[in-house]
């Protein structure tokens, strides 16, 4: 009974956080996606954004939900202005095959995400799965420091190779730009399989 009940508060909780994100969205005129996304110099648009950053959240709660852990720090987290998001310094944007960006806020130690099951999620209005690209950058947009990049370095692959091993799954960073660390990211393709 209990289990249920938990499963409807689930549900309720998650449905009142859509509600407030698009409600701030709209409000806002989604300046703060389109700036985002000028920022890191993206084609998409900011109404996209907001649609595939709705559909990584929910991903990302039936995560929670499968684990059978609570998802209330991780909604609470996923605020559409990043500077009212509780414990968020990091924010992650992640490019869907070309298809549409989505952006989640994420802890210091990046514990309220798990790259390796959205690197595997369907993304059914796209028609593709995971992602190809990830932009992590202080929620604010300042420099990131070099020690900061060497340790989310470390901490994207320790998430990533818990799941994927070397013969599954390349990766690979890039923090020439002092403002996000970039991260590549696909299957690997080994080229003695060929014909």
């Amino acid at each position: 009974m209990s289990s249920q009940n938990d499963k409807d508060m689930a549900h309720l909780r998650i449905h009142t956080w859509e509600r407030d994100f698009r409600a701030a969205a709209k409000n806002d005129q989604y300046d703060i996606f389109r700036d985002h996304l000028r920022m890191l110099e993206l084609q998409s648009k900011p109404f996209s954004m907001l649609k595939a950053t709705i559909f990584m959240v929910y991903a990302m709660a039936a995560y929670y939900q499968i684990d059978g852990r609570p998802d209330d720090d991780f909604l609470a987290m996923q605020t559409y202005n990043p500077a009212k998001s509780p414990n968020a310094p990091y924010m992650m944007t992640f490019d869907l095959n070309g298809h549409a960006c989505a952006r989640l806020l994420v802890d210091p130690e990046l514990k309220t995400i798990d790259l390796a099951d959205l690197y595997n999620h369907p993304w059914h209005p796209w028609k593709t799965v995971g992602y190809s690209q990830i932009w992590i950058s202080h929620r604010d947009w300042s420099d990131l420091t070099k020690k900061e990049m060497k340790a989310l370095e470390k901490l994207v692959t320790e998430d990533l190779r818990f799941d994927y091993n070397e013969d599954e799954l390349d990766f690979w960073f890039n923090d020439l730009n002092p403002k996000y660390l970039f991260v590549n990211v696909q299957d690997h393709y080994d080229l003695d399989d060929e014909d």
